[in-house]
């Protein structure tokens, strides 16, 4: 089974409902990544994955999932999608604009997991967000057990990545063109988690 994502736009938010996935990793098996590393080495890593608990980078050491220092990587290359570790997780890039970019994670709504188990009374002494449990100690739920996806966005602008909300980007923008923001952000259609809005307000600060 494949994971299942559609996005539902949340108004003045760049948080948003992801689906649901019956898995705990982006990719159903393991597969080669390229890692850029904060040293300026770039390694291949023949089994990689992103652990959806906490969008960490996974490799396989023999049998075991390992989770990589996340401190000394800087981008993962994937063959279908292009990510940029910052702070402890992993981002994708979504779009680009000149230099400038559309970011955003995908992980585990933890909260959301643990009461949809608790709203479906299931008597269970597992608890996701415990420190213990590892990806490989995380089975597959069957499908009527999904774990809840949520999308976080952020753009990446001049080298500095931010998340996409207005406080933030309004102070970010020139004076000369925040009258532009505030004209997309009255359209009724407009929110922080639609990939096309966010493309509108990233072109603002694209000097070309």
């Amino acid at each position: 089974m494949t994971m299942i994502v559609s996005i539902m736009s949340i108004h003045m938010m760049a948080q948003s409902f992801a689906g649901y996935s019956d898995r705990t990793t982006v990719y159903e098996t393991y597969q080669p990544a390229k890692v850029k590393l904060v040293s300026g080495s770039v390694i291949t890593q023949k089994e990689a994955n992103i652990f959806l608990k906490n969008g960490r980078l996974l490799f396989k050491k023999g049998n075991h999932d390992m989770e990589a220092d996340m401190k000394q990587i800087l981008a993962v290359e994937f063959e279908d999608r292009s990510y940029i570790r910052f702070d402890t997780i992993l981002a994708f890039v979504v779009d680009t604009v000149g230099s400038n970019r559309i970011l955003c994670t995908t992980t585990i709504d933890i909260d959301a997991f643990n009461k949809q188990k608790m709203n479906d009374r299931i008597i269970s002494n597992f608890r996701l967000g415990d420190s213990q449990i590892t990806a490989a100690s995380l089975e597959a739920p069957d499908e009527d057990n999904l774990y809840p996806l949520v999308h976080n966005f952020y753009m990446q602008i001049d080298g500095e990545i931010v998340k996409s909300h207005e406080r933030v980007l309004r102070r970010m923008l020139p004076k000369d063109k925040r009258s532009r923001l505030d004209f997309y952000m009255r359209q009724p259609s407009f929110s922080w988690s639609d990939i096309g809005c966010l493309r509108e307000v990233l072109e603002l600060f694209n000097n070309n």
